[in-house]
């Protein structure tokens, strides 16, 4: 299983620290997460078992959709839940050997901050990376924003094949800055979505001002 490097990902994050019954978001037609090509369901706090009900319910919902769903940090939970893959970050079990463990098809994400990073988590095995963070968020308080142009992100990496989305403080009205980095491919966002009055309306603001973005960078590299 790939994903896409040819047209904007969109990433949810369903953040949760308790126990969460997301059945606001469960009860949001398929046409709004058929718009959502990731679910990714972190629960640093849940217990294992509650990390991979909660998983398991996620994929039940989606079942049919082509969106998939990974599990934050957690592959021993990702692999009971039966989720479509797992993101693991630079203190969990290493790409190379998650890779082992997977089955088929199985989605392995790493989290990069600058250019070497993206680079090495592609050739241990990861088919997508997270990127950032960008701005600061509630999600990650303690997170170091990037900066793009010192950590050399500004200039393409030919050899960099993997979907890369930029994360941490996304908003609509944030979408042309992040998309301004040439690397980035999608987006990965948490409470853009899941603190939203209307989600549904959230999902759809979020993949047209991708889409204009995406569309402006490719006119600008025309030129």
């Amino acid at each position: 299983m790939t994903l896409d490097r040819t047209r904007p990902l969109l990433c949810f994050i369903h953040d949760v620290d308790t126990v969460d019954e997301p059945r606001a978001l469960w009860d949001l037609d398929d046409e709004t997460w058929a718009d959502v090509d990731v679910v990714q369901v972190r629960g640093k706090e849940l217990a294992d078992a509650d990390l991979e009900s909660l998983a398991r319910g996620w994929v039940e919902r989606l079942e049919g959709l082509e969106t998939r769903v990974v599990v934050n940090d957690r592959m021993d939970v990702a692999l009971a839940a039966e989720a479509h893959g797992v993101h693991l970050g630079p203190d969990d079990v290493p790409i190379d050997e998650a890779r082992e463990q997977a089955v088929d098809g199985f989605l392995i994400g790493c989290t990069a901050r600058s250019r070497d990073e993206l680079l090495i988590g592609q050739a241990k095995g990861a088919d997508y990376a997270g990127l950032g963070a960008f701005f600061q968020s509630r999600t990650k308080p303690g997170a170091q924003v990037l900066d793009p142009w010192k950590e050399g992100l500004m200039e393409r990496i030919p050899a960099l094949t993997i979907p890369v989305f930029g994360v941490g403080g996304v908003r609509p009205d944030r979408v042309d800055d992040v998309f301004r980095v040439p690397l980035v491919t999608g987006l990965a966002v948490s409470e853009a979505i899941q603190a939203a009055a209307d989600p549904a309306a959230a999902v759809e603001g979020l993949r047209k001002a991708m889409s204009r973005a995406w569309d402006r960078r490719a006119e600008v590299a025309r030129r």
